[in-house]
């Protein structure tokens, strides 16, 4: 055999060996990145599935409309023109287990003394509606194997939430600046819940804020098992007649506030996931 020609097929190999590179990606079977085929795993490469909600609205039984006139505990007619709640802290159980908060992180300002301080904060919250999309996003998180039995929250938001000052939120984010207002003192809290409705007979339209806060809880009708690596949408239903369907709309306004805050505890179901 020719030299040169041993020399070449002795050199093969080396070559080979040297152009070869680890493959390092992400190993973590419950990331929308999984590679299978990576030899090593990345320290932070890996995204995580998006955790998301999705309300359907009702009046008990029948799908509910802004458009449509409902009866208050009463018999007042009403037009619920709006209302709009903070739901914040928002995390899922696996089994008995907590799992990681979610992941939403926006940079604000948020006010420390006469300053206001670009902070990175995880905004794991939503604002819903009456009107526009049913689907909100709360943040990525890692959902493993274990089948989802509850959603914990809170409505509104807690005492020590920062002061952020809502015109610097990205506009997309439920933090910023919402028409007809849902903060106070600007930088220096964010309402409850806001309810907007229409006394039909007087054809008087009424505006309730809400400040109270607290803690819930919402249980799965069954457990859920996730798809790991898949985004997860939780879907639930909305009944506004246990807002506004139980209480006389035309009392005082401190009456109506306590009246829709007792409603709100039980407003909200888990109905599935998808």
């Amino acid at each position: 055999m020719p030299r040169s020609l041993l020399l070449f097929l002795v050199l093969i190999p080396l070559l080979a060996a040297s152009c070869y590179e680890d493959n390092i990606a992400c190993l973590d079977l419950d990331a929308t990145n999984y590679d299978i085929l990576a030899d090593q795993s990345c320290s932070d490469c890996c995204v995580y599935p998006t955790f998301s909600m999705d309300v359907d609205r009702f009046w008990a039984d029948s799908a509910f409309l802004a458009t449509d006139v409902y009866p208050d505990g009463a018999g007042n007619e009403i037009r619920v023109l709006n209302f709009r709640v903070y739901l914040t802290e928002l995390e899922l159980v696996a089994g008995n287990e907590l799992l990681p908060t979610p992941v939403n992180e926006i940079e604000v300002g948020v006010v420390s003394g006469s300053d206001t301080v670009l902070t990175d904060f995880n905004a794991n919250l939503v604002l819903l509606n009456t009107t526009g999309s049913t689907t909100s996003t709360v943040g990525r998180l890692s959902v493993g194997e274990t089948a989802l039995t509850q959603v914990q929250g809170r409505l509104g938001m807690a005492e020590d939430f920062p002061a952020i000052v809502p015109s610097s939120a990205p506009a997309t984010s439920p933090l910023s600046t919402q028409e007809g207002l849902l903060n106070f003192n600007d930088g220096q809290g964010y309402l409850t819940a806001s309810a907007q409705y229409l006394l039909v007979a007087t054809n008087d339209t009424v505006r309730i804020d809400l400040y109270n806060s607290e803690p819930f809880v919402l249980d799965f009708p069954v457990p859920e098992a996730p798809e790991r690596g898949e985004d997860l949408t939780l879907e639930f239903a909305a009944d506004y007649r246990e807002v506004f369907g139980t209480i006389d709309l035309t009392e005082d306004e401190n009456t109506v506030a306590d009246g829709i805050f007792e409603g709100l505890k039980n407003w909200l179901m888990v109905t599935g996931a998808r």
